[in-house]
């Protein structure tokens, strides 16, 4: 059966799609409705009047889009009843996703977001556009910046298998506290059914216990502890994925597998061909015979904390180029000392942007640091070898939050071989722009 596509965006709408008018806080959509239907839409989902005035267009007015484009996915899911993998957790979501769907690949039509859709209006579009077999699993990242989020995106899209990487104090500046955090990432395990399974990370106390919260089955998966349902021993060495925290992503792509019933040596056959994606402690050629460590997606303390000791332990001169780390409300100050003083430890060239990182080095009353104000002046400092020149054998990490743009930095010190678009993180046109 052929289903539709839905678009909200006109710079990408394609010949045949519905276009759903979305009013939000800095665009309305229902001025780009003609620009839609000019490029092919076929349909219009709109809450304002619209006449299209061509008979082959269809008009249908909500009283809310979003909830509309929810009520569809739910339809759907109806219809092909796949099984749902629900991905929350303050790190390691997106890794996890992504390497859960090329475990079940092997075996299972896989429905998973392209970026970082993990809203109702993100998923809604996902499951439109995605769910159109039988017998698939659908691996949906689910976000919480504010309470409700996660019974919002569960209600709507109730899972099968809910995992819960780590609590972390990320997103502190709405929550307010950890525990605030940990109830909220708990509501994806109250969610599942009597027959549903949370996997559950052990080595995290609040996620371990959220096995409480859980009227079905629990798995859980430890690095460290051999006495769980998965252990790290399950995953042959060498590991195919960067850094410590790798074995985690690994670990939760084999449950996800287990959960489903899938045989192991086609999980282990899947992990040892995982890739790690764009932006992701992602190792790529740099300039005249170096490495760079592309870990530029995002950033938090503990996740800054971990690639700079992954770079402690390889060979070569080691260069940290790091980036102010945001929304970490009252931990702000204390996270940034932690990694400037990891940094210093890690790297022969520390190189920081960013007030909060400036903050930091003049409390520590550290010397011989680089500071600049933004990604932009890190990057032309580079380019005019006025901080390093690249040798064979150097590495160089670079990671900072979304905000700071540290993929700039990323392509300077990238090998001209390479093509920024094929290998680096957001490298849009109109991301580069801003």
């Amino acid at each position: 059966m052929n289903y539709p596509k839905y678009s909200k965006d006109t710079r990408t709408i394609a010949p045949g799609d519905w276009y759903v008018a979305i009013r939000g806080e800095v665009f309305d959509g229902h001025k780009f409705i003609p620009d839609a239907i000019a490029k092919g839409a076929v349909g219009v989902i709109t809450e304002d009047e619209f006449q299209a005035g061509l008979p082959e267009i269809t008009v249908v007015r909500v009283e809310n889009a979003i909830e509309h484009l929810v009520k569809l996915a739910q339809e759907r899911i109806q219809l092909l009843n796949p099984k749902i993998i629900g991905i929350t957790g303050s790190v390691g979501k997106t890794s996890t996703r992504t390497a859960m769907a090329h475990v079940l690949a092997a075996e299972f039509p896989v429905v998973v977001p392209e970026g970082n859709l993990n809203t109702p209006l993100g998923l809604a579009l996902t499951i439109l556009n995605g769910l159109t077999q039988d017998n698939s699993v659908m691996v949906l990242e689910m976000g919480a910046r504010f309470v409700g989020d996660i019974a919002e995106l569960t209600t709507a899209f109730r899972p099968d298998v809910s995992f819960v990487t780590t609590v972390q104090g990320v997103h502190l500046e709405t929550f307010g506290n950890i525990e605030n955090i940990a109830h909220e990432k708990g509501m994806i395990v109250e969610a599942l059914e009597s027959d549903g399974i949370a996997c559950l990370n052990y080595d995290d106390p609040r996620v371990r216990e959220m096995k409480a919260r859980c009227k079905g089955r629990v798995l859980f998966y430890s690095a460290h502890e051999e006495a769980v349902d998965l252990p790290a021993s399950l995953i042959p060495k060498p590991y195919p994925l960067l850094g410590g925290h790798a074995i985690y992503t690994m670990l939760a792509a084999y449950a996800a597998g287990f959960a489903l019933g899938m045989d192991r040596e086609i999980i282990l056959k899947q992990i040892t061909t995982l890739r790690t994606e764009k932006g992701r402690l992602s190792k790529l050629p740099a300039q005249n015979g170096g490495i760079l460590i592309d870990d530029t997606y995002n950033a938090s303390p503990v996740a800054t904390l971990s690639a700079l000791r992954l770079l402690a332990e390889m060979p070569g001169r080691r260069i940290a180029c790091l980036g102010d780390m945001l929304e970490l409300g009252e931990e702000e100050a204390e996270g940034h000392e932690l990694v400037v003083k990891e940094a210093v430890e890690s790297a022969e060239i520390c190189c920081l942007v960013g007030p909060r990182f400036q903050s930091s080095v003049t409390t520590l009353g550290l010397d011989g640091i680089y500071w600049f104000p933004d990604s932009k002046a890190l990057a032309a400092a580079i380019s005019k070898g006025e901080v390093f020149n690249l040798s064979s054998g150097d590495v160089v990490l670079v990671k900072g939050s979304q905000g700071l743009r540290m993929e700039r930095v990323a392509e300077v010190v990238l090998d001209p071989a390479c093509n920024p678009a094929d290998v680096l993180v957001r490298q849009e046109m109109a991301w580069k722009a801003k």
